[in-house]
């Protein structure tokens, strides 16, 4: 049985979801891009009592900017810059700023490859940012174990199947890290189950799966972490996203319920949730409420409501088939969803050490 950790993501010191929070991502440029802000980040994560904090390279960050039309650069003999639509971040950066703020895990520089339909377009997207990935997760290593051995290496995959991660898996293998990061959003819950398979058959021991907070990726994560890892976590920034859109995440299985101004509320229609924040009003109070209230409203809620699933989930996984009734009984709203989550899951469960090629042809292609 191992460990399943959320962690909240997108969070500084003005905007916090809770006085106390179980896990912190901060992110190297947006966060700790100067002295002041890491002085800022170390007192933030000595408030909230934080108990896991992991440090993201930034990498996405410099995605964005250059989507933008910023410019963003890799030089190891500048410092590192963050300012306006500039960003200069390379693996020293990151490194230098993990010996300052001694988060738990520190993630390796990467270039994320852009979410893509068809299979021409991703090779492309990924041969593109191959030799740029090799090189930047083999420097961060060197750096790690230079620097800070003291702190754990988690290295993104950056790739859309395994045929992919077969050319990154030699440099992988040559190389010391703790943990290894798989961005989710190319993939569904067949293609998260083959990437953490192989990972399992590969002797990794701890995973981290990116921006997830949806009800399939929090069960996946909730299974993986009592059955086959030591270690599995989950990051997002949904909780803060949906508060700005106004949306209500429902504890029960996540989904979205909008309280915009306009929506109609049946006024006996009680909150679904037992959180301190919704015991004592109602959608159509939380409808009415100024924009900034309902925003800090909502920030505090939703984060409490995935941070709830996510223990819950985890609670009632200990007894397999116990969690697959669950899993069905919990998100009636979303059947196919949770049919092909259950699926792959029985796969996984049962089938666990086959061969990967083989597990590939019955879970499918894993691709959305």
């Amino acid at each position: 049985m191992g460990y399943f950790v959320n962690y909240c993501a997108g969070v500084h010191a003005g905007i916090l979801p809770s006085r106390n929070m179980e896990a912190i991502l901060i992110n190297v440029p947006r966060d700790a891009g100067t002295d002041a802000n890491i002085r800022k980040c170390l007192k933030m994560l000595a408030a909230t009592r934080t108990k896991h904090s992991m440090l993201d390279s930034g990498g996405y960050q410099r995605l964005t900017n250059e989507l933008k039309g910023g410019v963003s650069t890799s030089d190891p003999s500048r410092p590192l810059l963050c300012r306006g639509r500039e960003i200069n971040l390379a693996p020293i950066h990151v490194i230098q700023t993990a010996v300052k703020v001694q988060p738990g895990i520190v993630t390796a520089l990467d270039a994320p490859v852009l979410k893509v339909s068809g299979p021409e377009k991703q090779r492309r997207e990924f041969e593109m940012k191959l030799p740029l990935n090799l090189r930047w997760m083999r420097e961060t290593a060197r750096l790690r174990s230079k620097y800070c051995p003291n702190i754990q290496l988690f290295i993104p995959i950056q790739c859309y199947d395994l045929h992919q991660f077969g050319l990154i898996e030699p440099t992988l293998c040559r190389l010391r890290y703790d943990g290894l990061s798989l961005p989710t959003r190319n993939l569904d819950a067949a293609g998260i189950s083959l990437f953490l398979l192989k990972f399992y058959q590969m002797g990794v021991r701890k995973v981290h799966l990116l921006s997830v907070s949806n009800f399939t990726g929090i069960a996946l994560a909730t299974y993986f972490a009592r059955y086959i890892f030591d270690w599995c976590s989950v990051d997002a920034t949904t909780w803060r996203i949906d508060s700005q859109h106004h949306n209500y995440r429902h504890p029960q299985d996540l989904s979205k319920i909008s309280v915009r101004e306009g929506e109609v509320f049946d006024e006996n229609w009680g909150l679904p949730c037992s959180c301190p924040w919704c015991s004592r009003t109602s959608f159509t109070q939380i409808k009415h409420l100024p924009g900034c209230e309902k925003t800090a409203f909502l920030r505090r809620h939703n984060y409490h409501a995935i941070q709830q699933l996510g223990h819950e989930l985890y609670a009632h996984s200990a007894d397999f088939d116990s969690f697959i009734e669950h899993l069905r009984e919990r998100n009636q709203k979303q059947e196919r969803l949770v049919r092909k989550l259950i699926e792959a899951l029985n796969i996984v469960h049962h089938r666990k050490d086959e061969p990967v090629e083989t597990l590939r042809k019955i879970l499918g292609k894993g691709k959305l």
